[in-house]
């Protein structure tokens, strides 16, 4: 090929005969050794019926198996950025090194994705590595794949329980992976002016079994329709697009009226409804972008209004019910041989992700392909989409291991805990001290004594003061690091790996006994916390003027506290900055005591500290704005308890991390036995995939600071965690 507009191959101009003769073959063979820099311009998404044009290959960001394991890189500098150890990215020459045959075959749909991938691989192997990408559609890709044919399987729709039985009779493990979203597409002939927009109901109408012969013209769908004949086109019953149109339209996969022209390959379905002006027929939705000069995309009513197709409203979820996640499958004997791994590694990473959106597809948000990868790593097998039990929920919650139960045919490994032995010396926050007390009381009691776990209490502050001394190998704290602490460690050479372990909500509290303050604004926080206040502010009155004329009686964690930090960051715009006249305190138990000694007590601590004394003390409910908010586990858990809820950290020394003993111990933090633990001492796990990007980050060794430091990315915890990856 002699230009980089050839690298992608389209089917255009070819004439019939030929495309016919190409799919009876049904292989696309991708060899393409030149030396073209790789094209970035907007690719056709039609499969070739035959192609023997090259070996493909592009540049991966993410790592090879072997170095999926590492020690922690330099830490935290001065401004917070991360340092990561993350398994080095391949240069080109190591490409270059990597030698063999991938056979794939399956989906049409996911043809497109697959193919420039594939070349842009063998562009980087330097033709080293030969891809060979078939179209047999979905179905006929499985039972090539469940036969030993291939090593990877595309598919526009999850495995079907008869596919698992081919697989498993045939002794066929496989790696299940999404890798982008399309949105199926009904398409009308460009002259159609009338159905612009149909509802569920009418294509049902159009497309359901019994409609096969008694349907047939316009005006059946729709009464104000013309009396002409419809003249249909669909793929065929080995697509997955047909099997996942006539289950979301019809109910049942595979119930269809059948007087259709049916065909695995797309571009005849283009043909054949832009040839006349009553053509309809359904396909992917890159297909109809490729083609929309041709074609009229109709719009889908799923019962919130008319949507058309478009890049968000399919990634949004409001192009309900026809858009849909597409899939490889991947052989496990396979996937640990060199040329295959990193071929589906450069599938999942940010330049494949690039890739699928160039030929029409829409890329899943980066959390999907982290957690993806991760399952990749681990050899996790088996189908969770699919089979006869397959989970419900986001493509993420599926893959984090949110939903119904599904068959794992490889579950991991479970620790030999009684092997374990050594010390673990932790320090910090008083606020996540009962989280750690409850992990460690476990963790001791499962490895039989074996690793003693000391958990002091000196403040955040306090606790990172430890760590950076190398007095700790595990700081607690209830805000993130900040940047004068990234300093102090970066001093004296320590490096750490940041966690999330749960949420709390920072919760005002008063006596029992008082009647009055049910609810402050944070502007009220403020009067009563600001520095200004100190010695002027000293009466209930002051902060409102209905209420009594009475000395308040105020209690604070003290200036070591990550509490104090965030409430006066939170309340009064600078961590610190608060009066000085209140009885302060590290330990919380005191804090409790004093409020609820006497009728005008006030202070703040963390929710997991109220609820245990929740018959001795009233939590304040907080208006951040739009109301009253009572502190509860629900609104701290969706937000709405704001600006008063935050994130939870350990901090985890990187040269300590390694040692299997608190390796152990931070994994079984962040398990689900670990989350339970969590929640009974009062504060709210995360959901699942914050736990799973967590355990990644500390598997990878991904070290410095993300939430904390100078220049602390934004977004939401998991947001974050996705994106320091």
């Amino acid at each position: 090929m002699s230009s980089k507009k050839s690298r992608y191959l389209s089917v255009k101009g070819w004439t019939i005969p030929f495309i016919l003769g190409a799919i009876a073959i049904s292989m696309v063979l991708i060899a393409c050794g030149t030396s073209d820099q790789p094209d970035t311009s907007r690719a056709s998404a039609q499969p070739a019926a035959s192609s023997n044009q090259g070996n493909s290959g592009a540049s991966t960001g993410q790592p090879s198996a072997s170095t999926n394991q590492g020690g922690a890189s330099q830490a935290g500098s001065a401004s917070g950025a991360p340092s990561t150890q993350m398994p080095a990215v391949m240069e080109t020459s190591e490409y270059a090194s990597l030698s063999g045959d991938i056979d794939v075959d399956g989906s049409s749909t996911v043809f497109p994705i697959t193919e420039a991938v594939a070349e842009e691989f063998g562009y980087l192997t330097e033709g080293n590595v030969r891809v060979t990408v078939g179209v047999s559609g979905t179905g006929g890709g499985f039972k090539k794949f469940c036969n030993g044919e291939t090593q990877i399987s595309d598919a526009s729709r999850p495995i079907k329980a008869s596919e698992v039985q081919l697989c498993a009779d045939a002794g066929i493990d496989y790696i299940e992976i999404p890798v982008a979203i399309d949105g199926l597409t009904v398409i009308v002939n460009k002259d159609n002016t009338w159905a612009q927009c149909m509802t569920v109901d009418e294509l049902h109408t159009m497309w359901a079994p019994e409609s096969e012969g008694v349907v047939t013209k316009w005006n059946q769908v729709r009464p104000d329709w013309p009396d002409d004949d419809m003249e249909m086109y669909a793929p065929g019953v080995d697509s997955g697009t047909f099997d996942y149109f006539t289950e979301t339209v019809n109910g049942d996969g595979g119930a269809s009226r059948g007087d259709f022209t049916a065909s695995e390959d797309d571009n005849l379905i283009i043909q054949g409804v832009s040839g006349g002006k009553n053509g309809v027929g359904y396909l992917g939705y890159s297909y109809y972008v490729e083609n929309a000069e041709k074609l009229n995309a109709v719009q889908i009513d799923g019962g919130s209004g008319c949507i058309s197709p478009t890049d968000e409203a399919i990634n949004n979820g409001t192009y309900a019910p026809l858009s849909r996640p597409l899939f490889i499958y991947v052989r496990a004997d396979a996937a640990s041989t060199p040329h295959i791994a990193e071929f589906v590694r450069y599938f999942l990473s940010k330049e494949g992700q690039a890739l699928a959106a160039e030929v029409g597809y829409i890329p899943y948000p980066q959390t999907v392909y982290d957690l993806a990868q991760a399952k990749f790593e681990s050899g996790a097998s088996g189908t969770v989409f699919g089979g006869e039990n397959p989970m419900h929920g986001s493509v993420a919650d599926i893959l984090a291991g949110k939903g119904s139960t599904a068959k794992t045919e490889k579950p991991m490994p479970m620790v030999d805990y009684g092997s374990l032995k050594g010390d673990i010396e932790v320090d910090g926050s008083s606020t996540v001290f009962p989280i750690t007390e409850a992990v460690a009381e476990e963790f001791g009691y499962l490895t039989e004594g074996k690793v003693r776990v000391t958990v002091g209490v000196s403040g955040t502050g306090g606790g990172f003061k430890k760590f950076c001394n190398g007095e700790t190998q595990i700081s607690d704290a209830s805000r993130p690091i900040k940047a004068s602490e990234v300093q102090l460690c970066a001093d004296a050479g320590i490096e750490y790996i940041e966690i999330p372990v749960a949420i709390d909500g920072l919760t005002v509290i008063v006596n029992k006994d008082n009647t009055w303050a049910q609810c402050m604004t944070v502007d009220e926080l403020h009067t009563m916390w600001a520095p200004e206040s100190e010695e002027v502010v000293t009466k209930w009155n002051q902060v409102r003027p209905d209420w009594p004329d009475d000395d308040m009686e105020m209690y604070a964690p003290g200036v070591d506290s990550g509490t104090f930090d965030y409430f006066t960051e939170t309340v009064n715009g600078d961590g610190g900055a608060s009066r000085g006249d209140f009885t302060a305190s590290e330990d919380d138990n005191l804090i409790i005591q004093g409020v609820s000694g006497g009728k005008n007590g006030v202070g703040y601590l963390g929710y997991s500290y109220y609820i245990e004394n929740a018959e001795k003390l009233n939590a304040v409910a907080i208006d951040g704005g739009a109301g009253c908010v009572t502190p509860t586990d629900e609104v701290i858990n969706n937000g709405t308890y704001a600006p008063l809820s935050r994130p939870l950290f350990i901090y985890v020394r990187a040269d300590a991390a390694s040692a299997p003993h608190i390796a152990e111990f931070v994994r079984y933090y962040l398990s689900q036995e670990g989350q339970g633990l969590a929640a009974e001492v009062g504060y709210i796990p995360y959901p699942q995939t914050v736990y799973d990007l967590a355990l990644a980050k500390f598997n990878n060794g991904t070290s410095g600071a993300v939430f904390g430091g100078e220049n602390p990315m934004h977004g939401s915890v998991e947001e974050i965690l996705a994106n320091s990856q």
